[in-house]
């Protein structure tokens, strides 16, 4: 039995793991399912609470299961103390990974000065403030959402995908992206070209109104613009399976259209008042 787990076990792990028995065995195999982990991008939350609940709830995350979210968990929807407490807690459940987004880089900065907190306050962090409390301010922010939002990387990488909150140079290694292009510059279809790597990039920040991702195939754009009445994306990297959900905690169900673009049409279709 130990030896066909070894052997396993150094095909996933170059180097191996010595073990020692029965015991060593049995806890490989209960944490071990590689074959079923499944690698799984999240877009921008922004502070939309039931889109996310709605997401996971679908998903089921597994312990072997690793999920990694793009950025801009905060800012704009009502709820981003929430949303941070729900990371918290999905660390116990599964394998996380937490992309540093530009929102989330303005929040940080603005501990550093006046100037700073405002600019975030008007680019979306009033809204995160006053999920603390009405009028609330940085020192409503419990430690434990700080160290989260220290978490945040510039990008992830494995041996098939990247993921990363904007963009990316594509002659240049992930280790040597400027910052700027990582987490604020636009994803622009007619611009954009493969990775040098060769592999598949994940990135959120350039809202799809549309409420569809937006695949080149090279590249892919998951956010779906959940707080401004579309959705909140997750993709599994390998199968490209979809999930979505409405800012209200409905799932998308197929061929359903953004709630962006039917409020609009009853705008634009309701009678005058008066």
């Amino acid at each position: 039995m130990i030896a066909p787990v070894r052997a396993y076990v150094n095909k996933i792990w170059p180097g191996g793991i010595e073990f020692d028995g029965a015991t060593d065995v049995r806890l490989c195999l209960d944490s071990m399912s590689t074959d079923s982990a499944r690698l799984i991008a999240i877009g921008d939350v922004h502070g939309c609470v039931h889109a996310l609940d709605a997401l996971l709830e679908a998903i089921a995350p597994q312990p072997s299961d690793h999920l990694v979210f793009l950025g801009d968990l905060i800012d704009q929807g009502r709820d981003s103390r929430d949303v941070l407490d729900r990371l918290i807690e999905l660390k116990e459940r599964c394998r996380l990974t937490l992309i540093q987004g530009n929102h989330e880089e303005m929040m940080i900065a603005a501990q550093e000065s006046e100037q700073a907190l405002r600019y975030w306050e008007m680019c979306g962090g009033f809204a995160t403030l006053n999920s603390y409390r009405f009028g609330g301010s940085l020192r409503d922010v419990p430690a434990e959402h700080w160290a989260l939002l220290d978490e945040g990387r510039p990008y992830y990488e494995t041996d098939d995908f990247i993921f990363t909150h904007a963009n990316y140079l594509p002659d240049v290694p992930m280790s040597l992206q400027p910052d700027y292009q990582l987490r604020w510059a636009l994803f622009e279809p007619e611009r954009m070209h493969p990775h040098i790597s060769g592999k598949t990039v994940f990135v959120g920040h350039t809202e799809q109104v549309d409420g569809n991702i937006l695949d080149l195939g090279f590249a892919i754009c998951i956010d779906t613009a959940c707080w401004r009445h579309g959705w909140l994306t997750a993709i599994d990297a390998s199968t490209r399976q979809i999930w979505q959900a409405s800012r209200w905690g409905l799932l998308r169900e197929q061929g359903e259209p953004s709630h962006r673009g039917w409020l609009a049409q009853a705008l634009q279709t309701a009678p005058a008042a008066g």
